[in-house]
């Protein structure tokens, strides 16, 4: 006879400060997506000194692809609503394997966040899924 299995469902509450999500960014920009990501181009204003700050200040990011992506799109829009979901995705998909979140307050430790996970997480954002890599 087969043994039982149970099934538990854990939530996991992460806690992202804008400079979390700047360091993120930075991580993206700096060499995370470059294998993949042609040019990024900030829509609107600068609302901070660089392109890492628009996210987190409610900007949006033209993300360019070196090639075409699904029905030859080759630009997606970065926000930070896409950006939370793919942050929460990376979460849900194992991504974490550095131990980023302090379970105990749910604090996000970027130093743990590398450019790969970076891209992981930005891939999360505009795909819903790993497509590069």
């Amino acid at each position: 006879m087969p043994e039982k299995k149970f099934e538990v469902l854990a939530q996991i509450r992460a806690a992202l400060t804008q400079q979390d999500i700047d360091d993120i960014m930075v991580s993206a920009l700096e060499g995370g997506i470059n294998y993949w990501c042609r040019r990024v181009v900030v829509q609107g204003n600068y609302l901070g000194e660089y392109a890492s700050e628009q996210i987190s200040r409610g900007g949006k990011l033209a993300v360019w692809l070196d090639e075409p992506f699904e029905d030859d799109k080759t630009c997606y829009m970065l926000d930070r609503d896409k950006f939370l979901a793919g942050f929460k995705l990376w979460l849900e998909k194992g991504g974490d394997s550095y131990d980023a979140i302090d379970y105990s307050d749910g604090s996000v430790d970027c130093g743990q966040i590398d450019a790969t996970c970076a891209d992981e997480i930005v891939q999360y954002a505009l795909f819903g899924e790993l497509v590069f890599g």
